[in-house]
């Protein structure tokens, strides 16, 4: 091949080369813009309830129902408990439906079922929903709680008749951050 060939061939690769650097640059570009642009979105809901189990401690179940509010933040829980050993087991599923990694700070209940007071007040009723503070969910990812309601049977010495039918209501809903 003659120089004037070589040369020829060189300035055309290098040509064809700042075109491709050209195009991918482009492209990258691009791509940066529109992840630049894309909103973070930060939502954790509750997605789904399933009824794990149900005890009958007389002859007819127990009952529990569940409604999530159109926000999917705010879970509305009814129960009725007619005889001791009924007991109702629920599993709720929390879904991260955002963008954005998130936390569940805690799940609050009104009344709060955990304090002294409401324990004392719904007593031989228990309500317990198990803890799932601090629990990382990424995008798309799911976690699920139990929630329980239990009919404990009662002391000889009480005086609530044996044959009470106990009505529960309550709200649970969710506090969580974005990491």
């Amino acid at each position: 091949m003659k120089k004037k060939d070589i040369k020829n061939t060189i300035i055309v690769v290098l040509c064809v080369t700042i075109i491709a650097m050209g195009i991918g640059f482009i492209v990258l570009s691009v791509k940066l813009e529109g992840m630049k642009s894309e909103e973070e979105v930060f939502d954790v809901r509750f997605t789904s309830i399933r009824l794990m189990s149900s005890i009958k401690g007389g002859e007819k179940d127990p009952i529990g129902k569940f409604e999530i509010e159109d926000t999917g933040k705010i879970l509305d829980m009814d129960f009725r408990l007619f005889k001791e050993h009924d007991e109702v087991d629920y599993e709720i599923t929390i879904k991260n439906e955002g963008t954005v990694e998130a936390s569940i700070v805690s799940l609050f209940s009104s009344p709060d079922y955990r304090s002294q007071t409401t324990i004392k007040e719904i007593s031989p009723i228990t309500i317990s929903i198990s803890d799932i503070s601090g629990k990382l969910l990424e995008p798309g990812e799911e976690t699920t709680v139990k929630i329980s309601a239990i009919y404990n049977a009662l002391p000889t010495n009480s005086t609530i008749s044996k044959d009470k039918v106990f009505d529960l209501s309550g709200k649970i809903g969710i506090i969580a951050e974005s990491r």
